[in-house]
């Protein structure tokens, strides 16, 4: 018997226009409209002519319905601005905004909403998506890619929060960590709350070719956004300073793009390090890996790393701190290494127990590219709409 056609919402409230963290809901947004279904798709925030973004483009172009829900920016501005002298006009316009709103949701006619977040709680500053959600009586779930013990809602905002994540049909984490996190920052059990992973941007299932040392150098790569609030490109740096691995025949390339380029760069040429190179971003990762022995990974925030898991798959060495669910899918000195925090002398620790095995470096690859698949399923997108897809029988 057919699956009966349904419509599902993916609304997403990414400050970006767009970001890693909209690769999951757009993949199985894709995925859906391929098994029949209705699927529409937008941003509750703006951000110029979103629409004409490359990947908007191609969302459209696959059939998707793209647009009808964009929140006006005066209906974040307006409260905003009154809220700081006088709240009960404040949350007067919020609440005006709020019923404009759910008429809007209501006239789309989804059956399910799925509110993707950058983060834990990004859908619910100013204006509250699943408040509105709820409020226009559409089932709603919620996507977290992020969580960081060090951005706790404050206690006003935590009661609403409870409300939302409480009336939520699901909530979808990336690493058990984040999950936990929430679990521990809302007071609240979760027994709703999932895991599921995100799709990753290398092709090959299998680990590439060992590359050889040119020159006897061991090359490593960090491939992160080059933001060091939570990437911590700095902790490295601070570790690559210290004599002992100025000396050695060890090279680090940073592959990324961010708003600490330029500080970065600076940092390392403060520290007047000869064996560090900044590399900008590439969109060919399995290249980047070819040339490359080892993963290193500073984090101090994370949900769970893709450059982790494709470097894993293509047979590398992951060298990372425990900032989310970064060691959840390690086996620390057999599938690689693991610091104990996100910190110069535990990153510079595990870097020294990498060091100590170097000549075992490919069998360890070898071993952590076959050991992903337990954590990952083959396709992520599929997955989450299989996950979605059950939720509308």
């Amino acid at each position: 018997m057919a699956k009966r056609s349904r419509s599902i919402l993916f609304l997403t409230s990414c400050y970006d226009v767009w970001g890693g963290s909209e690769e999951l809901w757009s993949g199985a947004a894709v995925e859906l409209h391929k098994r029949g279904h209705r699927v529409l798709c937008s941003r509750s925030k703006r951000g110029g002519d979103w629409r004409k973004h490359p990947r908007w483009e191609k969302l459209r172009a696959q059939g998707l319905e793209i647009g009808g829900f964009t929140v006006p920016m005066l209906l974040r501005a307006v409260p905003d601005a009154v809220l700081l002298f006088w709240k009960p006009l404040a949350f007067f316009l919020y609440g005006l905004g709020n019923r404009w709103l759910c008429f809007r949701l209501r006239r789309l006619r989804p059956d399910l909403v799925v509110i993707a977040q950058g983060n834990t709680y990004d859908a619910m500053y100013s204006v509250e998506l699943p408040l509105i959600a709820h409020q226009a009586a559409k089932p709603f779930v919620l996507v977290c890619q992020k969580n960081t013990e060090t951005e706790w809602p404050n206690d006003d905002l935590r009661e609403r929060y409870r409300g939302h994540f409480s009336r939520a049909e699901k909530i979808y984490f990336v690493s058990e960590h984040n999950l936990d996190v929430a679990r521990m920052q809302l007071g609240l059990p979760l027994a709703h709350g999932e895991v599921l992973r995100n799709p990753f941007c290398v092709a090959t299932h299998e680990p590439l070719p060992w590359p050889p040392a040119q020159d006897g150098i061991l090359r490593l790569a960090c491939v992160a956004r080059l933001y060091a609030d939570e990437k911590g490109q700095d902790i490295l740096l601070q570790v690559l300073s210290r004599p002992k691995w100025r000396e050695r025949p060890v090279e680090v390339s940073f592959y990324g793009s961010g708003s600490h380029a330029a500080g970065l760069e600076g940092m390392a040429e403060f520290f007047g390090l000869k064996n560090v190179r900044f590399r900008g971003f590439s969109d060919d990762i399995a290249t980047v890996w070819r040339d490359h022995h080892a993963l290193v990974l500073p984090s101090r925030a994370e949900g769970l790393p893709l450059a982790q898991v494709e470097a894993m798959i293509c047979g590398r060495v992951p060298i990372v701190c425990p900032a989310g669910g970064a060691g959840e899918i390690l086996e620390d000195n057999v599938t690689g290494f693991v610091a104990s925090a996100s910190t110069v002398d535990a990153l510079d620790e595990a870097m020294e127990r990498a060091w100590a095995r170097r000549d075992e470096w490919a069998g360890i690859g070898r071993k952590a590219s076959e050991s992903v698949w337990r954590y990952f399923p083959r396709d992520p997108c599929a997955a989450f709409a299989d996950k979605l897809e059950a939720l509308l029988c």
